[in-house]
């Protein structure tokens, strides 16, 4: 994942000063655990710059501790909720859509392919050919594990607390949140008839994204109290219903920047009373105000 600065994030990346990707696969071999290239944890307060990229004998994981995120490979979005992964197998061209990730935190670890190397977490043959398979296999997005946090947080302070056994510990605990996504912890059940009200909550929304709907009104039309909703709603989709719904204008606002609709009239269409605020809003999502976007969409 190709990481810029910037005065809005919180950042931490092992190994430390690792800003070029390139360099992960090209000095492995004197890294404290070889098959990690780099593992790190970002806060973005606002849309963040990541453009095309790729790892040409790595897989990429992103774990989407908050917030919303959306990646695009080979053309086609994949949008993420809090408590989700998303990962790219070796050579894959991907970024984040519109150049940009949302105001969000994750967690991401580039690790190398169990088919470069033979002594892949020091896992025998067969084991290792299971891991490799098992990596192809997985689907672009999918639910994490409850875990997955505090695995992150365990690893971070493992590689910073140096020792004799500094590798052994790093070493399964990296192994353990890999073996957690190859094996996935079954998401709670929501009873069907729950799911189903509150899918079709979410269905209201897109059809007028310039309506302000507050929670009592999701939750009345869904015949469900207003703490029950918001809990159903963020388990579905990682986040609560008024960032969701934010989301969904800004969807929308790209789709309309598209055309020659004037931005003002694009704000007002949104619901912002003023075309300022759009603005302030559009950039925290995209990483560029209305104009620009329109200017370079992509």
């Amino acid at each position: 994942m190709t990481m810029m600065h910037s005065s809005s994030s919180m950042r931490w990346v092992f190994p430390p000063h690792e800003d070029n990707p390139e360099r992960f696969e090209s000095a492995t071999t004197i890294r404290l655990v070889p098959e990690l290239f780099v593992v790190g944890y970002q806060k973005y307060a606002e849309a963040y710059p990541i453009p095309l990229h790729c790892h040409h004998h790595a897989y990429e994981f992103v774990y989407l501790h908050s917030g919303s995120a959306t990646w695009e490979l080979d053309g086609i979005p994949y949008p993420m909720s809090a408590g989700q992964w998303f990962y790219t197998r070796p050579g894959e061209l991907h970024k984040a859509r519109f150049n940009h990730l949302e105001p969000s935190r994750i967690w991401w670890m580039i690790v190398q392919d169990p088919e470069s190397t033979t002594n892949w977490f020091r896992l025998e043959g067969s084991d290792r050919e299971l891991a490799g398979s098992r990596l192809q296999q997985l689907p672009r997005v999918f639910r994490a594990g409850h875990r997955v946090h505090e695995q992150f947080i365990r690893l971070k302070a493992t590689l910073e607390t140096e020792g004799p056994d500094q590798a052994f510990f790093a070493r399964h605990q990296i192994l353990d949140i890999i073996m957690g996504l190859l094996q996935p912890t079954s998401s709670k059940s929501i009873e069907p008839g729950v799911k189903d009200a509150v899918i079709r909550s979410v269905h209201q929304i897109k059809q007028a994204p310039n309506t302000r709907y507050s929670v009592a009104e999701l939750a009345r039309a869904s015949q469900m109290s207003e703490s029950h909703f918001y809990k159903v709603f963020h388990n579905i989709y990682g986040q609560s219903p008024a960032a969701y719904m934010e989301r969904i204008r800004m969807e929308r606002a790209c789709s309309l920047l598209q055309t020659s609709v004037s931005i003002t009239e694009i704000a007002f269409e949104l619901g912002f009373k003023t075309s300022q605020h759009f603005t302030t809003v559009f950039r925290k999502h995209t990483g560029s105000s209305p104009s620009e976007w329109r200017s370079n969409p992509f």
